[in-house]
């Protein structure tokens, strides 16, 4: 019962981690320290119950690091090794904080799968890991999703690295969709859409493209939500509003750009943005409110 309650706290810790930003793990590329921006026991769900069970009951928690524990990596021979574990602990007679440290050979118990000859190797992960150092460029208050000046994007596939790319990104000035949102108004064709007339029109796009001078290239319009008796939401990527507000984010230039991991984008990967003719005097629906400025995820 007690590893069935510990279960649903940690998924419960995970969909957490979303809501806000979290600190990384560290991890060492030849000899250099780095920020990892992910949390690699998490991938495995057996693994981060017994770690759960294993740490202390009085470590403490934050916002920014929901796991409890801060795990130090290496990347040697060719495959990511855990170096240790690091914890701070609540002493309630003394009201004070001391970190705790877990050396390798500590962490047999909750790692008996992985352990082998005095190491831990990450067998259990594959996919893709970051790791960065210096400034950040771009950051969204969300779980993981920051990106650095220096950025190691490495390909791991059972512990194994097979590819490491290294990255420099950047960002340069211009609009965003905030700064931007009085002139998408009065650029977008309104006159082409008299159906629409007084409505709020919100567009939902993804995955913006952008040239390295600002120019806008291209979107992904997700959706559109629309207030009408007729119709409220539409999912055709080719539909005439969906064309038209691309044209319309063509006109507008400089668009404020980052340089992200090789690919030129607004930095954001989820909008939602309303808009409405100004000079219709209709009021919004009450219901819209929460939508009726310009919204970054």
């Amino acid at each position: 019962m007690k590893k069935i309650f510990l279960f649903f706290l940690v998924l419960l810790t995970v969909f957490q981690m979303k809501a806000t930003g979290q600190s990384g793990d560290i991890i060492y590329l030849e000899g250099e320290e780095w920020v990892l921006m992910a949390k690699p026991i998490a991938h495995d769900s057996l693994l981060r119950v017994h770690v759960w069970e294993f740490l202390p009951e009085n470590r403490t928690f934050s916002t920014g690091n929901w796991s409890g524990y801060t795990a130090f990596w290496e990347v040697s021979d060719g495959y990511i090794y855990l170096r240790r574990m690091e914890v701070a602990v609540y002493d309630k007679v003394s009201k004070k904080e001391s970190p705790m440290m877990y050396e390798v050979n500590d962490l047999q118990k909750p790692f008996a799968s992985y352990f082998k000859e005095g190491k831990i190797q990450a067998t259990w992960f594959s996919g893709e890991l970051r790791a960065g150092k210096g400034k950040v460029v771009k950051y969204v208050h969300d779980g993981f999703e920051r990106n650095m000046e220096t950025e190691c994007v490495l390909t791991i596939l059972n512990g194994k690295v097979l590819n490491t790319k290294t990255y420099h990104n950047y960002r340069k000035d211009g609009l965003d969709f905030i700064k931007a949102k009085e002139e998408m108004v009065s650029r977008f064709p309104w006159e082409q859409f008299p159906e629409y007339r007084g409505q709020r029109i919100i567009f939902r796009i993804r995955n913006c493209q952008l040239t390295a001078d600002g120019h806008f290239v291209d979107c992904d319009v997700h959706s559109i939500h629309l207030r009408s008796l007729q119709e409220d939401r539409i999912n055709d990527e080719n539909n005439h509003l969906a064309l038209a507000f691309k044209e319309t984010l063509k006109s507008i230039y400089p668009w404020e750009v980052f340089f992200i991991n090789g690919k030129y984008t607004n930095g954001h990967r989820d909008w939602f943005i309303p808009l409405q003719e100004k000079d219709i005097n209709t009021l919004p629906d009450k219901k819209d409110s929460a939508l009726g400025t310009t919204a970054g995820k």
